[in-house]
């Protein structure tokens, strides 16, 4: 394990809070917290958060489907009636929902968000509130790991810290989904293999077995939270092989035994995982089309928005770019030069566990979207490892320049204004994301839902006919005023690769009602379109921008 001459090397560089570090951290900390609840319901409720809604509602797609048709007009309402708890549904409805329809989530957040649904509601704000209360569980929980790796308070708050103010993390804590729980179990089950193999102070067997069951439970946890927690436990698997060096045999068996325990704890969802493998690939085939320029440019993002984000995304502009540019090259400099720094400056036990953590996972999802143009590993959520890893790094660097006994005076002073930059940098993003109604973790197509909803929202007594995708309803209904009424027979999205009969279902366009004032027509299949069209109705753009796909229909 760890050598004297390893641990005196580390706590060379352990430096202790000013009182000026001490006061920013509190404030910077109070701020992060205040930003992850702040306008929770403001930004758009898209494809995602409303996915969590129906299965934690209980509901699945093929029953709105199947509920839903042209024979009926609805409104938006009715629509949400399958996103929120009631009497007619179960837990073990959810857990259903979630098995047959989404098999790629496993069910621990979801459990949780339904619980948590019938004690405050299923608004926007409440489903999002349970991310955001998850996420403060990161500030003991890092504080917990930085200790556990650096032996030192101060590199622990200074963690917290980045943690606090990272634009990423505040707006993960602001998603209905499991992001903010998949961060906290990754930092738990990486503290917890560092406390169990301590070796440096003898323990009794009970300790050291509570110590290994400790890891196992979280652990568990972790692997029922996000699938790509397997990459979180390849990392863990790695280190203790490198670390024991294959001669500490009371190690390897403790922690293979914790390590299957887990995997016996978490079977049940892996092998509904196994069985529907096709599907989950049904339902992320989005993640496979890119090119290799668009896929760095991303990859340059995704680092960035660790600590500077004000919304800019793959469609920036000129000046945009000119803002975002100098500063994607100032953070990435700095997190290199901490990567680097963390190197040469700690023993193998503390940056091999860093490394890994950002490499399993980056390796993973790169390496195939390299080899068949993929661009999984360009999408932030799915690299919450990498994250923690990145600003483990950052928070042990900017501790260690500010330490008396390591840099001469004006080279503190020059770390000490990255200190306030990096803060900067966040509280900025913070207070602009904030006040957004939209922003770019939603994706840009959805941004035109909301544009949709307020061409509709403007006429009358407006109808709209649809026969797209369910999941292009669900985001709309949330921003259509109740006068807003629907013509649908909408298509499946995740239900259709198991259900057949609603795959092969061809629906009979409807004839045209009367009574409204203005009709529209969202995201026409052509069969639509075209049987409109035969009814003596023109169809025309309903505003300029055609990428609405939305549609005025009017008689000829």
């Amino acid at each position: 394990m760890e050598s004297t001459k390893d641990r005196d090397r580390l706590n060379s560089h352990n430096p202790s809070l000013d009182k000026w570090l001490r006061f920013l951290i509190i404030a910077v900390l109070v701020i992060g917290i205040l930003f992850r609840f702040a306008n929770l319901d403001r930004k758009f409720y898209w494809i995602d958060e409303t996915y969590t809604s129906l299965r934690v509602s209980g509901y699945t797609e093929a029953e709105i489907i199947k509920q839903i048709s042209y024979q009926k007009i609805t409104s938006p309402a009715d629509l949400q009636k399958y996103q929120q708890i009631n009497s007619e549904k179960t837990l073990s409805d959810t857990l259903n929902s979630l098995a047959t329809e989404d098999p790629q989530h496993p069910p621990l957040y979801y459990v949780l968000a339904r619980y948590w649904a019938q004690w405050f509601g299923s608004s926007v704000a409440a489903m999002r509130s349970l991310a955001a209360l998850i996420s403060l569980l990161v500030f003991p929980a890092i504080y917990w790991l930085a200790w556990e790796l650096f032996e030192s308070s101060a590199v622990a708050w200074m963690a917290i810290a980045i943690f606090a103010i990272s634009p990423y993390h505040i707006l993960f804590a602001q998603e209905a989904r499991q992001y903010s729980l998949w961060t906290v179990t990754t930092i738990l089950s990486s503290a917890a293999l560092l406390r169990a193999m301590r070796s440096e102070q003898p323990q009794n067997a009970v300790a050291l077995v509570l110590s290994w069951a400790l890891y196992a439970g979280t652990a568990t946890l972790g692997l029922y939270t996000h699938l790509l927690f397997v990459c979180v436990a390849a990392a863990h698997a790695i280190y203790v092989a490198v670390i024991a060096n294959w001669r500490d045999v009371k190690t390897f068996i403790s922690y293979y035994a914790a390590a299957l325990i887990a995997l016996i704890g978490f079977m049940p969802s892996l092998v509904n995982t196994v069985e529907n493998f096709n599907q989950v690939r049904s339902t992320t085939v989005w993640a496979e089309q890119t090119n290799y320029l668009r896929l760095v440019s991303r990859w340059v993002g995704s680092i960035t928005i660790a600590f500077f984000d004000i919304g800019i995304d793959g469609t920036a502009n000129a000046t945009q770019l000119a803002l975002l540019i100098p500063v994607a090259i100032m953070i990435l400099a700095l997190v290199g030069y901490a990567l680097y720094f963390l190197y040469r400056q700690t023993p193998k036990r503390v940056w091999l566990i860093v490394f890994l953590l950002i490499a399993t996972t980056a390796l993973f999802l790169a390496v195939p979207d390299i080899i068949k143009g993929g661009r999984r590993s360009a999408n932030p959520r799915y690299l919450v490892p990498c994250y923690v890893g990145i600003q483990l790094a950052v928070a042990y660097l900017l501790s260690a320049k500010i330490s008396n006994n390591l840099e001469k005076l004006k080279q503190q002073k020059l770390w000490r204004t990255v200190i306030v930059a990096v803060f900067s940098a966040g509280i900025i993003s913070g207070g602009v994301s904030s006040q957004a109604d939209f922003w770019w973790n939603k994706g840009s197509g959805w941004l035109r839902a909301l544009e949709v909803a307020a061409t509709v929202n403007q006429a009358s007594n407006p109808l709209i006919i649809s026969d797209t995708n369910i999941a292009y309803l669900m985001p709309l209904s949330y921003h259509l005023q109740p006068k807003v009424k629907l013509l649908i027979e909408p298509r499946c999205y995740t239900s259709c690769y198991k259900n057949r009969e609603l795959a092969k279902k061809k629906p009979q366009p409807p004839p045209i009602p009367g009574g409204f004032s203005e009709l529209f027509l969202y995201r026409p299949s052509s069969t639509l379109r075209s049987a409109i069209q035969q009814q003596n109705y023109q169809i025309d753009p309903a505003d300029p921008n055609v990428e609405l796909n939305l549609w005025k229909i009017t008689k000829k």
